[in-house]
């Protein structure tokens, strides 16, 4: 007789902290302990709070994947018995050794734009009954094409009336290219009960980039009773931005005319021009200062905005302008390094800004010779775009 001996290899869990969540609103803090990469699918979750034992917490059964188990583990503290100071620890026990993680204390970041090759998402509905329930994910408001990228883990427990009630929770992993500026997630969950659907939505940003602002020299129309400013504004992200006008250091009024283009998007971060336009007497005016202001998320607390200042100066040749590139002090540090591709870059702008106007002159002039003489003149906008 012959006995054949087969043994399994055994791998412990590697553990991973889930910070708290929740709205501000909301009367229980959640934490979360996910033990991934384990075989068999034995593990026994366990919680501590400053390292006194809680009994009070939901353990999901292993799912198995790629070979694998992945166990997640859940526990709940009234919003006014938590306290930051407090430490949560959560252990899985498991034949091939244990794994430990501890509950960061403070707020978690929002989402950042993922760098690995991989970004999860969980969602959890709890204490729903009946059982019966279902998970969909959807990408921009499409269902994911393969649901079977998510992963479902249920959990029970009784109520104080003996009713079962369940928690599950829904894992989805996708590639890190799926998931950009733009894209948006959402979770859907079905369940039989009298409520309606309830979505839940994950959104993504990349990290934020300082916008750089350049006050472009004065373009004088042809007509010559007009004069346009131009604020340049350029690699920033995200592209929310705002940028009011002020004259001496008080908003632009009705009396002046002011726009901003959409931003455009270059490589990995995007740029946008305001215009103020003002008559040729107002910006002759002596001593008068025309400034932009360009407010951004990237931009602390301590700096704010960024202001470019500009204005007309007699004594010199007609449109020299006082450029003004002050920057709170704050700012100057951050931007000396780049001084000399700022000079470049307005350089070539300044460039461009002379074959523009020269270029308008140019159809204005052909554009009255091809007309009657008394025939009313139409505007015409020219829009100049200048690739990053």
């Amino acid at each position: 007789m012959f006995v054949l001996l087969f043994s399994a290899t055994s791998t412990g869990p590697t553990v991973f902290p889930l910070v708290p969540c929740g709205s501000e609103t909301a009367a229980m803090v959640t934490f979360g302990c996910m033990a991934t990469g384990f075989t068999p699918s034995s593990l026994t979750f366990s919680w501590t709070k400053n390292n006194v034992a809680v009994t009070d917490f939901i353990q999901y059964p292993p799912v198995l994947k790629n070979d694998v188990y992945t166990g997640v583990s859940q526990i709940q503290v009234r919003k006014e018995d938590w306290n930051p100071s407090e430490t949560f620890k959560c252990l899985a026990a498991h034949a091939a050794g244990n794994a430990q993680a501890t509950i960061p204390s403070t707020p978690p970041s929002p989402p950042r734009k993922p760098h690995d090759d991989e970004v999860s998402f969980s969602c959890t509905a709890k204490d729903f009954s009946p059982k019966h329930s279902e998970f969909k994910w959807l990408r921009n408001g499409n269902e994911v094409a393969n649901t079977g990228k998510g992963t479902d883990l249920y959990g029970e427990r009784k109520d104080e009336n003996g009713t079962t009630l369940y928690t599950a929770t829904s894992m989805l992993t996708v590639q890190s290219t799926e998931y950009t500026e733009g894209i948006t997630f959402t979770c859907l969950f079905t369940g039989q009960g009298e409520n309606d659907k309830v979505f839940k939505n994950a959104s993504v940003r990349g990290e934020t980039q300082r916008p750089s602002v350049f006050m472009l020299p004065p373009l004088e129309h042809t007509r010559k009773s007009e004069v346009t400013l131009t604020c340049y504004v350029k690699d920033f992200y995200p592209k929310d931005i705002f940028v009011s006008w002020l004259v001496d250091d008080v908003e632009a009024n009705s009396a002046y005319k002011s726009n901003t283009t959409n931003s455009v998007e270059g490589s990995d971060t995007y740029y946008a021009y305001s215009h103020l336009s003002v008559t040729t007497d107002q910006w002759k005016e002596p001593d008068v200062v025309y400034s932009c202001v360009v407010y951004h998320e990237s931009l602390d607390n301590t700096t704010r905005s960024i202001v470019r200042s500009i204005g007309y100066r007699s004594d010199d040749k007609p449109n020299l302008v006082n450029l003004n590139m002050n920057v709170p002090d704050t700012s100057v540090e951050a931007e000396e390094d780049c001084m000399a591709k700022t000079a470049l870059t307005f350089i070539l702008l300044f460039l461009i800004t002379l074959l523009f106007t020269v270029a308008t002159t140019a159809i204005k002039v052909m554009t009255h010779l091809t007309r009657a003489e008394g025939h009313s003149r139409a505007c015409s906008f020219l829009y100049l775009k200048i690739n990053k």
